[in-house]
């Protein structure tokens, strides 16, 4: 009795993306309308205070700002918790120990660690980062310790009993059998990491896309407003589609079927 073949997973399809897109675009205009141009503009409204944007001064530097603490905080962020992630997925005792710190990140409310944050730190970069990182760092955690564990413990006897050293075991055993739950947990880390950036932003810095937002926000400017969140909306595509699912393909490569 022959066994069914395994059909490969269907790529997303591109055209009903842009599909999703129109409506999401149709059901702001419509919110737009309903609402009235004080609370919120309309997606032209937004292009329009962009296009006005991007010739000042001032909006270059509070983009600048952003996009460094936003790499600086998830760069961190993923590499404390990747690092502590091996690390704990060999040893049970610093599993053990590092657990209860664990749950507290991931339970104790983003706000929370904002106000904190603005306590110890005060206002500017040093808060934003510190936040960032300090919310960052369980998620690629969590999923580093998952994905080691799961690791086949004979390819683990097979590579000590050939000497491999860390690097090789590292780059050999570890990150192939990572690829997945490593790719996924980038993905919500970079998306999170803008989220908080700009959330801390708004609560607590004085500059930046959230100061922005929380300028124009004061003034009633809702044009300006959406503008910035488009802006937002764009840098996560962009970072999702020319970074991550380029690092998604490489780390996946063994993965894909071969074609002989």
């Amino acid at each position: 009795m022959s066994t069914p073949m395994l059909r490969a997973p269907q790529r997303t399809s591109r055209a009903w993306s842009a599909v999703g897109v129109l409506i999401l675009l149709a059901g702001w205009q419509a919110a737009a309308m309903l609402l009235g141009p004080l609370l919120m503009a309309t997606p032209l409204q937004a292009l329009r205070a962009l296009g006005g944007m991007l010739g000042r001064d001032d909006f270059w530097f509070h983009a600048g700002q952003s996009l460094g603490r936003i790499a600086i905080g998830v760069g961190l962020g993923c590499s404390v918790g990747f690092i502590l992630g091996v690390l704990a997925g060999h040893y049970a005792r610093l599993r053990g120990l590092l657990e209860p710190l664990r749950w507290l990140l991931m339970a104790i409310p983003p706000v929370v660690v904002v106000v904190l944050a603005m306590l110890w730190f005060g206002l500017g970069s040093p808060m934003v980062i510190f936040i960032t990182v300090l919310m960052m760092a369980p998620g690629m955690y969590v999923n580093t310790v998952k994905g080691m564990l799961l690791v086949d413990r004979q390819l683990i006897e097979m590579a000590h009993v050939y000497r491999y050293g860390p690097w090789l075991r590292l780059r050999h055993l570890y990150l192939p059998a990572l690829a997945a739950p490593l790719t996924a947990a980038l993905l919500i880390a970079t998306c999170g990491g803008v989220r908080l950036v700009v959330m801390a932003e708004v609560l607590g810095a004085e500059s930046g896309a959230g100061y922005a937002i929380a300028n124009a926000r004061s003034t009633f400017d809702s044009g300006e407003l959406y503008a910035w969140v488009i802006l937002t909306l764009l840098l996560v595509a962009l970072l999702e589609f020319m970074l991550l699912q380029p690092i998604q393909r490489r780390l996946t490569q063994w993965q894909e079927p071969s074609t002989n």
